[in-house]
C-alpha cells in the first residue's frame, strides 16, 4: 500500500527536508471556545493564537464600527474562521444578534424621600459608572446643607431629570447628568 508523500510548505521554507506519510483528509478545525463578555481585542488574540480568520460587526441594530475595547456578545463560528458579534463596552447585549439594546429605564421617583429614591438608583448609578446629581428645586436651597445621608429622609425629590420611563443610552452614559431636584421636607415643591 502507497501512502501519499506531503512536504509541508513551512517545512521547505524554513530549509527542511522533512517528509512524511499523512492521510488525504483535513484536520478538524479547531473550535473556539466562547469569548462572551470578552473585550473583542482580547477574543481576536485568542482566534488568532488558534489559527482562526476573524470578524465583527455591531450586535445591536445599528450599524456601528466595532473597536478592541468593545464587549463579544455572540459569535460563530465555521470552519477556520470566526464572526463576534459585539456591543460597546458599557452596553447590555441585546437578545440576539441585530436586536435593540435593552437599555436600563429611568424609574419614577418623584415626592419619595431622597434616601429612597438613592436606594433605588443604585444599579443605574453602577450601571453608568456616574453618580445621581443632587440639585436644589429653588434657588437659594442648597441639597448638600443637610447633615448628610442618615438626614436624607428630611428632603423629599420635587423633580428628575430624565423623565420617567426614559431609555438611559449612550447619551444618558457619556454626556448627560441624572438630576434630582431636592427639596426639604417641611418645605413645598415650586
Amino acid at each position: 500500500m502507497r501512502f501519499p508523500l506531503r512536504v509541508s510548505a513551512l517545512a521547505l521554507a524554513g530549509g527542511l527536508a522533512v517528509a512524511g506519510c499523512t492521510s488525504d483528509s483535513a484536520s478538524a478545525p479547531v473550535e473556539l471556545t466562547s469569548q462572551k463578555g470578552q473585550a473583542l481585542g482580547k477574543a481576536q488574540e485568542r482566534a488568532r493564537q488558534a489559527g482562526l480568520t476573524f470578524s465583527s460587526h455591531d450586535a445591536s441594530e445599528d450599524d456601528r464600527a466595532p473597536r478592541a475595547d468593545w464587549s463579544v456578545c455572540f459569535q460563530s463560528q465555521r470552519e477556520l474562521s470566526v464572526e463576534f458579534a459585539v456591543v460597546t463596552k458599557g452596553e447590555t447585549c441585546p437578545s440576539a444578534d441585530g436586536r435593540p439594546i435593552p437599555w436600563l429605564r429611568m424609574p419614577d421617583v418623584s415626592g419619595r424621600p431622597v434616601s429612597s429614591a438613592r436606594a433605588e438608583l443604585v444599579d443605574i448609578e453602577a450601571a453608568l459608572m456616574k453618580g445621581v446629581r443632587l440639585v436644589g428645586a429653588r434657588p437659594g436651597v442648597n441639597p448638600h446643607a443637610h447633615p448628610g445621608d442618615d438626614a436624607s429622609d428630611s428632603w423629599t425629590v420635587c423633580s428628575q431629570r430624565p423623565a420617567p420611563g426614559t431609555a438611559l443610552d449612550e447619551r444618558w452614559q457619556a454626556e448627560e447628568d441624572i438630576a434630582l431636584l431636592v427639596a426639604p421636607t417641611d418645605t413645598r415643591c415650586p
